[in-house]
């Protein structure tokens, strides 16, 4: 006796009815591309040649294909389209990360009178931004260094003894801050060997 198989859908909205291997949505776009195209090629194929006119059929097909058979996340074409129209042309811009001192000069309200002196100290106040990047990038370089090299204090149960080595680590961290970016690059390429 022959075995009967039996398909169960996860939900009833998954079945679609086919008609000799399509669904009703394919069968119409399948006739759109054959109506489309065969016209198309005879009728380009002696008028700009038959090279050019394949690409144009293709792309028509490839078209009217996708729109009819291609589903993803079983949404159709036409309910892709919008999302990836906003996704990749309204809201792809770039993001710029900015602290809240820079975001505040940005958006500050200039005075008619006072606009040279604005730009300036908008100027001064980038330049010292940068530096204060410059100098935190430092900062996290030789924190990285003092723990490849083990130079960081383990925490002992003495108040006394951390204490002094939190005394001894403020007057490490304010030494490694006076000195140049010059004698931080040299010590920083000695730690490294």
């Amino acid at each position: 006796m022959d075995e009967l198989e039996i398909t169960v859908f996860d939900e009833i909205k998954d079945y679609k009815e086919k008609i000799y291997f399509f669904n009703f949505r394919q069968w119409v776009f399948a006739i759109i591309i054959v109506a489309l195209v065969i016209p198309t090629y005879l009728i380009l194929k002696d008028k700009i040649g038959s090279e050019i006119t394949s690409y144009i059929v293709i792309a028509i097909a490839g078209i009217f294909g996708f729109i009819g058979f291609v589903q993803i996340h079983e949404l159709p074409a036409e309910k892709i389209l919008p999302y990836w129209f906003r996704h990749y042309f309204m809201f792809a811009k770039p993001i710029h990360y900015m602290t809240d001192s820079e975001f505040e000069q940005l958006h500050q309200k200039k005075s008619k009178n006072n606009t040279n002196i604005n730009k300036e100290e908008i100027k001064k106040n980038k330049l010292e931004i940068k530096e204060m990047r410059e100098k935190q990038k430092r900062e996290k370089i030789l924190e990285k260094a003092r723990k490849k090299y083990k130079v960081t204090e383990t925490i002992t149960e003495n108040k006394e003894v951390t204490e002094t080595k939190d005394n001894e680590k403020n007057e490490l961290t304010e030494k490694l801050s006076k000195l140049s970016k010059e004698e931080q690059e040299l010590l920083l390429k000695l730690l490294e060997r």
